[in-house]
């Protein structure tokens, strides 16, 4: 029995210099593979549904819910999970030492000295608690300070995005990133409920391969979609579970980070929760302002293509001397698609692609000199007379001459004998397997999606003219959510939410920028922090007081800032100054014009100087 499970490429952090960030997983799946056609999700009604009239005493006697006005003078509701939960309420977190795995290891040089994990019980599902029906949450918390010091301030929930992998070290991330809230500051992680050693759900399918491209991804809608555990491996329960560990902790109120996908739990957190949080940080954001998270997934493509043509094609132009491919960015992008023009070459570039991990680049651009170097050598294959070519043999040549080291290179080349690997099964032939892809499960049950295969072959069709690179890797797909219809929706937001600041790079290709603008000017009592030049996903801490000082300050109990702060980027690897990618963010962080085709990659950044440098000074010799 075939089981598809959460394979992806690991990220790069966002601390520090360019050339000294760590590694870690990526804050939000965007697989580039050819199995991205198997990604999925469930219909659940919102716990935040309205309560009537004659129903309301019920509830205030049952204590399940406080109650809090709207911004538009309507009672909205708070649910007391301690209520909800009954005798779970009572559990006691049996602290112990934390095993962490492979899925999701703490960062080199994390303090692992105060950190303590536990299991506690939850509802499986807080639409119906039932005491005797439980899921493991597996938590973690790096301790500095007992809630009941006087100098307590806070403590900090984090999410690092996903949800794919595991998120139980993310709480010791966290603690290295902001040493000066440390002495007065816990921090708290966790797995989510699908994930790491908390409780899995999955889902059996079936589908024959004669059915088209469409048919895995439409067998795994419909039956996950009628399954009652997968029904549970939502955002919104997660949101629950987050509540409840608050609960437990013994607190009344936290602090929340989330990264990625966790900035959309956030706005799910902040709009149930909102008596419970003190103050939020979302940082490299999803629109969260809309009803489903379609919105996302639709934008990435072209955010991914718009970050490969006008940051990396500039940067392979004012970098001619390593890369060796010349000056123009336009040239250098045509002559890549004109390398990769038959199907046999494109399949080659995308075994190469997914086989070095590629496309880390887009989530960090510390891997620029390693992208530069395969965007060359697949040009260089492209441009070689061959026939005929072998997809695999000629993505091996490509891989043998990348810049990568000797260790990275042969687990290239075991991940090319993967992807390699012939299909589950021959047309005619039913192929069955197991689902368990938790960052489908709840991007499918937090809203609905456009649902049918008429509505995304059209939209592929279309997306494909402007993101020919995604098309490449394999991603205009038809997502398995198109099977999956929902009744739930996003809670509505009103001017109870939570303090926010919102953090987002400009040619972010994960959360692209306007889903993180949208959110940052959108979502209430929320101030918006972008950052010019910048591609990273995942900003804080970026290094630069413009950047880091709001945000530590805010933090520590100070205001968000009363405006849209626009910050500098850092200049990319190789290179001594930033320079314009796209057009300059004005103040209030919005562009003059549309998104050009190309620019000219030898302009300096308007926007700003970093706070460790002086203003660059171009003169003879000064690159530019």
């Amino acid at each position: 029995m075939a089981r598809r499970s959460s394979g992806a490429w690991p990220a790069l952090d966002a601390c520090g210099d360019r050339d000294s960030r760590p590694m870690r997983r990526p804050l939000m799946s965007n697989d580039s593979s050819a199995q991205a056609e198997t990604r999925r999700r469930r219909r659940l009604k919102p716990l935040t549904a309205g309560v009537a009239a004659a129903g309301v005493a019920a509830i205030l006697v049952a204590g399940t819910v406080a109650f809090r006005s709207g911004g538009n003078g309507e009672v909205r509701q708070t649910p007391d999970v301690a209520v909800l939960a009954g005798p779970l309420a009572d559990q006691e977190p049996a602290w112990e030492a934390c095993e962490f795995h492979d899925d999701g290891p703490p960062l080199p040089g994390a303090d692992l000295s105060n950190v303590e994990c536990a299991t506690i019980k939850v509802p499986r599902d807080w639409h119906d608690p039932d005491p005797e029906v439980t899921w493991d949450v597996r938590i973690s918390q790096a301790r500095n300070i007992d809630p009941t010091d006087p100098d307590y301030r806070t403590t900090i929930i984090t999410h690092p995005g996903g949800p794919y992998a595991s998120g139980l070290s993310y709480s010791t991330t966290v603690q290295m990133y902001t040493p000066e809230l440390r002495p007065t500051t816990n921090y708290v992680s966790f797995d989510q409920r699908g994930l790491g050693q908390s409780s899995h759900a999955e889902c059996a399918y079936e589908y024959d391969p004669a059915d088209g491209r469409s048919a895995e991804a439409q067998a795994i809608g419909e039956a996950c979609s009628q399954d009652a555990d997968v029904a549970t491996m939502t955002t919104e329960q997660a949101a629950y579970d987050m509540d409840f560990i608050r609960h437990l902790l013994g607190l009344e109120s936290v602090t929340y980070m989330g990264y990625s996908y966790g900035t959309w739990l956030g706005t799910w957190f902040g709009s149930l929760f909102s008596d419970n949080i003190e103050r939020m940080v979302l940082d490299s954001a999803t629109d969260s302002t809309q009803e489903s998270i379609q919105t996302l997934y639709n934008a990435a493509h072209e955010g991914r293509d718009r970050q490969f043509r006008l940051h990396l094609m500039n940067w392979i132009a004012r970098n001619d001397a390593t890369v060796g491919l010349g000056t123009d960015p336009e040239t250098i992008w045509k002559r890549y698609f004109a390398a990769t023009s038959t199907p046999e070459q494109s399949l080659a570039a995308l075994y190469a692609w997914n086989s070095v991990n590629g496309p880390v680049a887009f989530s960090n651009p510390v891997a620029y000199p390693m992208a530069g170097s395969l965007v060359s050598n697949i040009i260089a294959e492209g441009e070689t007379p061959a026939d005929p070519v072998i997809p695999v043999e000629s993505a091996a040549r490509i891989i043998d001459q990348t810049d990568l080291p000797d260790g990275l290179r042969a687990a290239a080349h075991e991940r090319l004998a993967q992807l390699a690997e012939p299909p589950a099964g021959e047309p005619g032939e039913t192929v069955r397997g197991t689902h368990d892809y938790v960052i489908e499960f709840t991007a499918c049950t937090d809203g609905q999606w456009t649902q049918g295969l008429d509505h995304w072959e059209k939209f592929n069709e279309r997306t494909a003219a402007v993101a020919p690179l995604s098309k490449q890797l394999g991603l205009l797909v038809t997502p398995t959510c198109a099977f999956w219809p929902t009744d739930s929706k996003m809670p509505a937001l009103d001017d109870s939410f939570p303090e926010t600041i919102v953090l987002q790079s400009e040619l972010d290709s994960m959360t692209p920028f306007e889903q993180g603008w949208a959110a940052g000017t959108g979502l209430p009592n929320t101030s918006l922090i972008a950052v010019d030049n910048e591609s990273i996903h995942g900003v804080f801490p970026y290094g630069t007081e413009e950047v880091d000082r709001p945000v530590i300050d805010f933090l520590l109990g100070g205001e968000r800032p009363a405006r849209t702060i626009v910050a500098a980027g850092k200049p990319l690897p190789l290179e001594r100054f930033t320079y314009e990618s796209w057009t300059p963010l004005d103040e209030n962080a919005g562009h003059a014009t549309d998104v050009p085709r190309f620019t000219d990659p030898t302009i300096l950044a308007e926007t700003g100087t970093l706070s460790e440098t002086p203003a660059p000074q171009p003169s003879s010799g000064t690159p530019r």
